[in-house]
């Protein structure tokens, strides 16, 4: 039996999700909301491995012309900074152009650079459950990226960075937001003057919405132009098996 305190805020919150939720949604978390609210600790990213078919580097766009005048240690995002890759429940993001970057500063384009490497991709699960244990997010995704690419030999940088849906499975009576940002400050040369090695902190934004409640979180990555990948932060269902600062320092092997 819910409490008055309850009631009056279940109420309030009924009516601002009024607008976002169906009518027939927002009586069934009326009635029963346990099934419309989720329990926060079975919410869990679950790194599933390597892909076995990694989505191909984007095509290459129109020759810039000219000879670049590239500054090697000062590493800049050309792509996206933040973009959305679910919105309600539905894939949106177009992986051929929305990618984040990381490549020196006065190069036109990532087709400046040789050495790529092929693309490598690492999938992973995403779960969360209700009050009463049923799952009602279960979605996979990949971190896509191409990593090795130089200037004349100098230098690895990434390109191509980003995140692919691969299956989305929602409850009904909620939605499920997946965003991804790339602060400008987490593009940084981990490498020297003379021979950069570019990182990146890409970070994963997700809110769970029902009439009776959001909730939300963030999960970070690593990634290096010499291709180490590694999870940071957020409720992975593996833990880190190595030090961020041991990573920072470029003594983790690839």
């Amino acid at each position: 039996m819910l409490s008055l305190a309850a009631v009056a805020v279940l109420s309030l919150n009924t009516m601002q999700a009024a607008a976002q939720f169906r009518p027939e949604e927002v009586r069934a978390a009326q009635k029963d909301p346990r099934q419309f609210t989720i329990d926060e600790k079975t919410i869990t990213f679950e790194n599933l491995g390597p892909t076995v078919s990694p989505s191909e580097i984007p095509p290459p766009q129109t020759d810039p012309g000219g000879d670049p005048f590239p500054v090697l240690d000062q590493i800049i995002n050309m792509g996206k900074k933040i973009w959305a890759i679910i919105e309600a429940n539905k894939p949106v993001v177009n992986i051929n152009t929305t990618y984040a970057t990381a490549l020196p500063e006065g190069i036109k384009s990532w087709n400046q650079l040789s050495g790529w490497k092929p693309p490598k991709g690492t999938v992973y699960g995403f779960y969360a459950k209700n009050a009463y244990g049923a799952t009602m997010i279960n979605v996979k995704y990949q971190v896509l990226r191409t990593y090795g690419g130089g200037y004349k030999g100098k230098g690895k940088y990434l390109t191509a960075v980003t995140i692919e849906p691969l299956l989305v499975e929602v409850g009904w009576g909620y939605k499920f937001d997946l965003t991804a940002q790339v602060p400008d400050t987490s593009v940084v040369n981990v490498g020297t003057s003379e021979d950069p090695v570019a990182a990146m902190m890409p970070t994963l934004k997700w809110r769970i919405s029902t009439a009776i409640k959001d909730a939300s979180g963030q999960s970070i990555y690593y990634l290096q132009g010499d291709g180490l990948f590694q999870e940071m932060g957020g409720p992975f269902k593996k833990g880190l098996e190595d030090d961020v600062a041991t990573a920072l320092q470029g003594t983790i092997p690839l």
